[in-house]
């Protein structure tokens, strides 16, 4: 079985963490040997023309277990989306040609993202007689059905397999997507299962991009709540993380006077990460919207509960065994349920905590594609 992984982003340049679950992904199915590269299309922004010039147009990273192969491109979205399309087509089929090259040809290509890398991939599939496969990651994704996405996303997905990290990104869908199921974001869980020691006092962390519906500034008003209550007298929230609303959420914390009680300890590899989630006992959520929210499955596979807002994604696997759900603003509920879940802390058995979040490993994600890889194989065969 060979499979060409064609994602909207890569790792790469200021964002080492930007779609880092592409590589986990490749990687895991090379495990499974599974014939697997990557092919990415980067996309350079107008600020810096001349530094374009010169930079290299082409380039491969041997991985592990796969390759990279990765075509440069001038970003010019903010001219005209269409012509940036039209552009990112181009040169993502000149980079497919030159990967035919030294390469056989895929029997699966599998897009991540439907704008851009779904319709240019379902673009070449169609030209060369390869089934497509496309996996939603983006929290934004609605916005793919209206102007000026709608018309590319219905090329896409109107004959192409559709699948998403979580049950809740299939609803309302338009009626021509006929092809859908669930491929969820992989996790090592392996790799978080290290001795768990009983931490002194009330420690709470959170992992996330420091943009729009993250919402740490709701997070940082429920400390304060938890703070005034005084029923706590050790208490401290870290927050990993980075984005353009860092000094926003520093600012907010200063209006609260938290600083004494929050570490901005910015963003962290994912070794840092594993050793962080093992020093705290509560992980805490207070986003509009994730579609899945992979720190809270690494969370609960370092043996840790979550309380999370009814944000979509993460109400499909916190229940009352391993957490709690508040609604999504309701900053009172979400203090309220942080020192509830804190107060049981010994009631959460690390066991079932590390089997909720083994649902989502390297194995039991890899079987889910590699069946619906497999029937699309089967399907092209009749």
């Amino acid at each position: 079985m060979k499979i060409l992984v064609v994602p909207s982003w890569y790792p790469n340049g200021k964002d080492m963490l930007m779609g880092v679950y592409h590589k986990e992904y490749c990687n895991a199915l090379a495990k499974r040997n599974v014939q697997v590269n990557m092919l990415f299309i980067e996309r350079e922004r107008l600020n810096n023309p001349l530094k374009y010039l010169f930079m290299k147009k082409s380039y491969v990273i041997q991985e592990k277990g796969y390759k990279t192969y990765v075509k440069r491109m001038l970003n010019v979205e903010k001219i005209s989306f269409d012509w940036q399309m039209k552009r990112y087509t181009k040169t993502l089929e000149k980079a497919f040609k030159k990967y035919l090259k030294n390469n056989p040809k895929p029997d699966i290509l599998h897009a991540e993202v439907t704008i851009p890398a779904g319709y240019a991939t379902s673009v070449i599939g169609k030209k060369y007689h390869i089934p497509v496969i496309i996996t939603e990651h983006a929290s934004y994704f609605g916005d793919f059905f209206k102007d000026p996405y709608v018309k590319y996303t219905k090329y896409a997905l109107e004959d192409n397999y559709f699948t998403t990290v979580s049950r809740f990104m299939l609803q309302d869908l338009p009626s021509y997507i006929t092809k859908t199921d669930v491929i969820p974001n992989l996790v090592d869980t392996d790799k978080f299962n290290l001795p768990r020691k009983k931490i002194k006092g009330l420690r709470i962390v959170s992992i996330c991009a420091f943009r729009k519906g993250k919402r740490v500034e709701d997070l940082l008003v429920a400390l304060n709540i938890i703070i005034s209550e005084k029923k706590f007298s050790d208490v401290k929230l870290t927050i990993v993380g980075d984005g353009y609303l860092k000094e926003f959420y520093q600012n907010k914390c200063h209006e609260l006077k938290l600083d004494s009680y929050v570490d901005f300890v910015g963003r962290k590899s994912k070794e840092e990460i594993i050793k962080i989630l093992n020093q705290h006992n509560v992980f805490a959520i207070a986003s509009v919207s994730e579609t899945f929210c992979i720190p809270a499955i690494e969370a609960l596979a370092s043996g840790m509960p979550v309380v999370s807002t009814k944000c979509l994604g993460p109400e499909e696997y916190i229940t009352d065994k391993c957490g709690k759900l508040v609604e999504v603003g309701d900053v009172h509920a979400l203090a309220c349920a942080i020192m509830e879940v804190y107060r049981h802390i010994d009631s959460y058995q690390i066991q079932d905590l590390r089997a909720i979040a083994c649902q989502y490993n390297h194995q039991n994600v890899t079987d889910k594609a590699i069946k619906i890889y497999e029937k699309m194989i089967n399907e092209v065969k009749k």
